[in-house]
């Protein structure tokens, strides 16, 4: 099983504002669906004018309306294809937190360097600190951003990948990102090393969400599951230690493909007064999120703090829109 990940938008801080956005979105899809999709997909670019093209690529940012609503049909096509689709709050919190997040992870590794790890040495710990300390706020703010997706992708494979036909899908599970710069850059290693620290330290507080008609039976719990103070989490070192990848969009096509995705949910969410006619797309969008139906928009925030908050007012539209509309799922 694969999931690919983008992103739309900056992920600079807000200064006065207590909603300021950026969107993250990951797509799940099993091996059996690459034939089809791929298919598909070299149609669909196929059908794209040039000026939906930036140096040669299609990119996200320049489909028409018209051709996101094509994209979308593709989408529900295949029912074994989901998303993860998350809108980043970057203003529930004031931008010093952000300013002031990297030297202070890095003082927090650094002061418990003696304390013993069986997934990282001395030397490695005191690397990862360093790096974390050269962090600007907009690179640790998507990178935790991507981190919460990680997560949210994670319990959708367990609640939406659950039955029979994808036990074979289960060994690899592998997460492929965006590459931004050079090959093995200060962002990759320390999303490689950070992220199961940062879900196994969240999930402390608020449990990995998983059915609780999994049990140890089940190919998924029997592989990577682990039983802590009467639940059961995922081993993540198990799970996704070495499949974390890098690949550039230029030649990886379900990159491009996270991108028309990434963008079109920014695009659409941006347009909750329906000016532009995006607005219209949330419920193709919604019934292909793996999401939990109770978090239509998927709104979340790079934050120390766990307690759940309501989405904006103005984007109480979508949820309306939601109501009662059933999800294309792969186990129904």
């Amino acid at each position: 099983m694969q999931i690919y990940f983008d992103e739309s938008g900056d992920f600079n801080t807000a200064r006065n504002a207590a909603y300021k956005f950026a969107f993250v979105v990951g797509i799940i899809l099993p091996d059996r669906a690459l034939q089809g999709l791929k298919a598909d997909f070299d149609w669909f670019v196929g059908q794209l004018s040039s000026n939906e093209f930036r140096q040669g690529e299609p990119k996200g940012a320049l489909l028409s309306l018209t051709h996101r609503q094509v994209l979308l049909e593709i989408l529900k096509a295949h029912s074994d294809v989901m998303l993860i689709p998350l809108s980043v709050n970057l203003g529930f919190n004031d931008p010093s937190f952000f300013a002031t997040a990297p030297a202070r992870i890095r003082s927090l590794i650094e002061n418990n360097l003696k304390t013993e790890s069986s997934s990282m040495t001395i030397r490695e710990r005191a690397a990862l600190a360093k790096r974390f300390g050269r962090l600007s706020a907009p690179v640790m703010a998507r990178l935790v951003s991507y981190g919460i997706a990680v997560l949210k992708a994670i319990e959708s494979i367990a609640c939406r990948y659950y039955c029979d036909q994808f036990r074979s899908d289960y060994d690899p599970i592998t997460l492929i990102f965006d590459r931004t710069g050079r090959a093995r850059n200060r962002e990759e290693l320390l999303l490689e090393d950070s992220l199961f620290g940062w879900i196994a330290n969240w999930s402390r507080t608020v449990p990995l969400r998983i059915p609780t008609s999994l049990d140890e039976s089940h190919p998924l719990l029997a592989k990577y599951g682990e039983r802590k103070s009467e639940r059961w989490t995922f081993d993540l070192n198990k799970m996704l230690k070495g499949k974390i990848l890098f690949q550039d969009s230029k030649t990886q096509w379900l990159i491009q493909l996270a991108d028309f995705a990434a963008n079109t949910w920014a695009q659409t969410i941006g347009d909750y007064e329906g000016k532009n006619g995006f607005r219209e797309l949330f419920l193709e969008l919604y019934r292909k999120s793996a999401l939990p139906d109770a978090t239509p928009l998927g709104v979340v925030a790079p934050t120390d703090k766990t307690e759940v908050v309501s989405a904006p007012e103005y984007l109480e539209v979508f949820a309306r829109m939601a109501h009662g509309v059933r999800k294309i799922l792969p186990c129904e």
